[in-house]
């Protein structure tokens, strides 16, 4: 494979996953040919998301494994954190192929060893990188899509962290799909748990005519709150494309962010547990921190990034982690992200409560936040350099430039997918928040 093409996909993948427009079928052969032998492993899982692309891109992907002598465990249509799950519960290497939240005409995989242990730049990426950039120029050739196998041990596992009963039967929500990979396994659930939801958008569907398949864009939300609000819901919930992500909001159609949702979940952990541990990201608001100071919570800070929060949440042995933008970890779960499991815990402490969505969030007081927001640049790090000139202060430099001032907080950051400056805003008035935001955004 040429290095430029070879550097390009692989430029993102530490962060959520290989980004690219461009792979072809003998770019995937060599993904998956190399990606077996790095893990050398007699199987390993396969599934797609509803992608246009991915039958074809499974079926040149699992001939490279084949190549080594592997054999395939296919899973077929599923979530990403049903990848994982399986991982941890086979103990065995997972791939995924899915391109997350990104537009239609994109492909990819997000990659797993065994046990659901992440795969990032420094356990193993590099190597993989290494190992496509020295095969030569061979013929490359396809496999045959076979039956996918039951992947009914993972709904048991998923049992086993939240019961059946549990769960109040008086809570209707919504559920916004978005065409995306959680229609796959949805009704599984509703069974199980009994779920009462009104659904939008949940048939698969890789053109997303209805919106992107990016909840974190506060744009592609208007139909789950319009359903929210006309049938007075508790809540609702959305799913990105290869549903590893939900984002949430309450009763009255106000979105649910990431820190709240981090606040909210470890609050109700601390409840059951002496001590828990919470690994969290720079975008995480410094007010959530401040609230989980004063509780039962040794918190630990990382870097943006699904390898980077694994990897340490399996050192430190961490109960949970939150991400500012709706990716939440499990120790239960192989210490790997699941968005359905997120949706079954949240309406696990919400039937305990004698209150709606929006009074138990609001308890709180969490100051008003910009939420992300998306910049395109011309270069990130000359943008991000021209923050920093603008403002005077204490910066951080962990992930991006984070800034506190005396009462307004903020993280700029380059995407690491799309050429665009990710923005999170914190402040004590709107009217700050907005001046701070102008600030930013005039200078970049």
């Amino acid at each position: 494979m040429n290095k430029n093409k070879l550097d390009l996909i692989f430029k993102s993948y530490d962060i959520r996953g290989v980004f690219n427009s461009d792979i072809t079928q003998k770019d995937a052969f060599c993904i998956g040919k190399a990606f077996s032998q790095f893990v050398e492993a007699n199987e390993i899982i396969i599934g797609h998301d509803g992608r246009l692309s991915n039958i074809e891109m499974y079926s040149a992907i699992a001939a490279g494994v084949e190549s080594t002598g592997s054999e395939i465990r296919y899973v077929g249509l599923v979530p990403t954190d049903v990848v994982y799950s399986l991982s941890g519960l086979l103990d065995l290497p997972g791939l995924i192929i899915t391109a997350s939240h990104n537009p239609k005409e994109y492909t990819g995989v997000k990659l797993c060893n065994s046990g659901a242990k992440p795969i990032g730049e420094n356990s193993g990426l590099n190597e993989i990188k290494n190992k496509i950039f020295e095969m030569k120029d061979d013929d490359f050739y396809t496999v045959e899509v076979n039956e996918p196998t039951s992947i009914d041990i993972y709904f048991d596992h998923i049992k086993k962290i939240v019961s059946p009963d549990s769960l109040s039967r008086n809570i209707t929500f919504g559920i916004d799909g978005g065409n995306g990979a959680i229609g796959s396994i949805i009704e599984n659930f509703k069974q199980i748990y009994n779920l009462n939801y009104l659904p939008i958008f949940l048939d698969i569907d890789g053109n997303f005519p209805n919106h992107p398949p990016d909840p974190s864009n506060k744009n592609n939300l208007k139909d789950l709150i319009n359903l929210v609000q006309k049938n007075k819901l508790d809540f609702g919930v959305a799913f990105d494309g290869d549903a590893d992500r939900a984002v949430f909001i309450d009763n009255k159609g106000k979105v649910i962010s990431g820190s709240m949702m981090t606040t909210f979940i470890s609050d109700y952990m601390c409840s059951k547990k002496e001590k828990i541990k919470v690994v969290h990201n720079v975008n995480v608001s410094p007010h959530a921190l401040k609230i989980l100071n004063k509780k039962n919570v040794e918190l630990i800070r990382s870097k943006v990034g699904h390898s980077n929060i694994k990897s340490i949440m399996r050192e430190k042995d961490a109960d949970f982690g939150g991400e500012h933008s709706a990716h939440f970890y499990y120790k239960e779960n192989f210490f790997a992200d699941s968005a359905i499991l997120t949706l079954l815990v949240f309406l696990n402490i919400i039937s305990g409560k004698n209150q709606n969505v929006n009074e138990m969030i609001s308890e709180y007081n969490f100051p008003p936040s910009s939420g992300e927001i998306n910049f395109k640049v011309d270069n990130i790090d000359n943008s991000i350099n021209k923050v920093e000139e603008i403002f005077d202060g204490k910066f951080d430099y962990l992930d991006g430039l984070s800034f506190f001032g005396k009462n307004f907080w903020f993280n700029v950051r380059g995407s690491n997918t799309e050429p665009k400056l990710r923005v999170n805003i914190e402040a004590e008035t709107e009217e700050l928040l907005n001046d701070v935001l102008d600030k930013i955004s005039s200078n970049i």
